[in-house]
């Protein structure tokens, strides 16, 4: 685990921590790492949930299925980022979402209740942690408040132009890529991939994008209809 340690102390959850106190953090967070196979899920929907995980290798995908197994994905993570903690909390007793693993991985799974409880050893850092671990959670919010803002768009073109000018913001540019492929991308706007395909070709047509595969260019007319 420790060739993870630089990584870890970049990461939003141990970003006020030094290269010293690490360690002893893992250590009161019961950190353990796991290995997981593509495709393997990490968490079942409705499954009990102790622990919080922060993706070292690979990325993961945070899925929804409804009762005639359509799926839609909610958030895709990938190294550094962290997953679990709404299902990990004591509000939830089971987990609203599924969790699995996209490509092989690894994870540094986090026990939540050492997390959130008060410390026995009285680590000066435990509150920083803490503190840390609050600012997560509100940048999650926005980002489930991000998701119903596009889902609630009436149209494909909408929806897509929402998302793709909440990308371009928060990269600071008119030219990125988004996380997903096409059948991904459709999943998470909850559209069908031909429909999105097309809604794609005819946006280009338009002059409002730009598209390679999974990099994008926004132009100006697109970001006032967005």
């Amino acid at each position: 685990m420790e060739r993870y340690h630089h990584m870890l102390i970049q990461t939003p959850l141990f970003s006020s921590l030094t290269h010293e106190e690490l360690p002893h953090m893992l250590q009161c967070l019961k950190a353990r790492q796991k290995s997981y196979r593509a495709e393997q899920f990490i968490i079942h929907e409705t499954d009990r949930v102790e622990d919080l995980g922060i993706v070292l290798e690979g990325s993961v995908q945070v899925i929804t299925e409804d009762v005639f197994g359509n799926r839609s994905i909610t958030a895709k993570f990938e190294p550094g980022q962290l997953f679990g903690h709404v299902s990990a909390s004591k509000l939830s007793h089971n987990s609203p979402v599924a969790v699995v693993a996209e490509t092989d991985c690894e994870i540094l799974l986090l026990h939540f209740n050492s997390l959130v409880a008060p410390c026995s050893r009285a680590c000066s850092f435990h509150s920083r942690v803490i503190e840390n671990m609050m600012n997560v959670l509100a940048e999650r919010n926005l980002m489930m408040n991000r998701k119903l803002a596009i889902l609630s768009r009436r149209t494909i073109r909408d929806k897509l132009l929402a998302y793709l000018a909440w990308q371009s913001q928060d990269r600071e540019s008119m030219t990125f890529s988004v996380p997903f492929n096409r059948d991904e991308l459709a999943d998470y706007l909850c559209v069908n991939r031909s429909a999105l395909s097309r809604e794609i070709s005819k946006m280009i047509d338009d002059g409002l994008i730009a598209s390679d595969r999974n990099q994008f260019t926004l132009y100006e007319q697109a970001l006032a209809l967005a």
